[in-house]
């Protein structure tokens, strides 16, 4: 394992994201069940996990690790893969916060 990957903030930034995916996959197959409210609480969820993305992509993109510049590609590949045409990934990140905010006003969650 690489120096980037065994600095203490790196690995509890990757276990939050891990524990807060599953957590949004659990709650997703609930989502049509749930209240105006439990619905705001989850598209929150789904935020606070953007924003956990984009400070890892953010970092791995500074590093010169081998290992962090290994794992910005493989992001980029997946983003290609998933139908992402951009050339930055901050772009892709930026389509996720308007889907976000579309979901906040099909569910009427907005504030």
């Amino acid at each position: 394992m690489s120096g980037f990957f065994q600095s203490e903030i790196v690995r509890e930034a990757i276990k939050e994201m891990e524990q807060l995916q599953q957590q949004i996959i659990e709650e997703t197959f609930k989502a049509p069940m749930m209240n105006k409210e439990q619905k705001k609480e989850h598209v929150e969820l789904m935020r606070t996990f953007l924003e956990k993305q984009k400070n890892l992509y953010f970092r791995v993109s500074l590093s010169d690790d081998p290992e962090a510049q290994e794992m910005k590609q493989r992001i980029q590949d997946a983003a290609e893969f998933l139908g992402f045409e951009g050339n930055d990934i901050n772009e892709l990140f930026s389509e996720m916060e308007e889907t976000l905010n579309r979901l906040d006003k099909i569910a009427g969650i907005e504030d």
